[in-house]
């Protein structure tokens, strides 16, 4: 029996056998082909591996029914979200998740960032701070993006770029929360390894490219 695995803010990683939903215009109009070669030639900087992917906006209730979701995936996603949306963000999924569903989130590790500047600064091989805020925990990103033209500004605009992370997490903190709505067996993994996903390498990409958490949880 097919499973129902949901891969949600999928970005680029769109692998066959799942659900790939994003919030992100440039990505979902590339379906279209013409608009398509518009988007290549403005933001070619991204080469998606399949066109199948469905806008899902994480801000609000998801259109699935009680207990149909077998698998919950969002990499590099949740944190991305306010702390309102971050609380509807488990209770949809709790929701939607059937008995023995199970849930994985894998986000930047506050801890591990914070405690790599630091020995780094005592040993004398810290950069500047800049570099610590901008690209370890996503902040102050202003100017990211250079002096874009007309059309990327609008596209930015209503994007709302630059997307900066909207809260940090460390191990303890993310399974508080997914606790809080009744998340069970959490555990904490590494990259590649899943005690519930057979397929984690498709959704998780080639490498891992950023100190994170990886958590699992399961809906009793």
């Amino acid at each position: 029996m097919l499973k129902t695995k949901l891969n949600l803010g999928c970005g680029a990683i769109r692998p066959n056998g799942w659900i790939n939903t994003d919030s992100s215009i440039t990505a979902n109009v590339r379906k279209i082909p013409w608009i398509r070669t518009v988007v290549w030639y403005l933001f070619n900087r991204v080469i998606y591996q399949m066109g199948d992917v469905l806008y899902m906006n994480l801000n609000k209730p998801w259109k699935y029914k009680d207990n149909s979701v077998d698998i919950v995936y969002a990499s590099h996603t949740f944190e991305h979200l306010s702390q309102k949306s971050a609380k509807l963000f488990l209770s949809e999924a709790y929701r939607c998740l059937k008995p023995g569903g199970a849930i994985r989130l894998v986000v930047p590790d506050l801890y591990k960032i914070c405690k790599k500047y630091m020995e780094e600064y005592e040993h004398g091989d810290a950069e500047d701070p800049t570099t610590f805020i901008m690209w370890a925990i996503n902040m102050n990103r202003e100017g990211q993006y250079g002096n874009p033209g007309f059309f990327k500004r609008i596209i930015f605009e209503f994007q709302g770029y630059p997307h900066q992370h909207k809260f940090m997490y460390d191990e303890k903190s993310l399974g508080k929360r997914m606790k809080e709505v009744g998340f069970d067996e959490l555990v904490s993994l590494q990259y590649g390894v899943s005690k519930h996903i057979e397929d984690i390498k498709d959704v998780e990409g080639i490498r891992e490219s950023y100190l994170s958490i990886y958590i699992e949880g399961v809906k009793k």
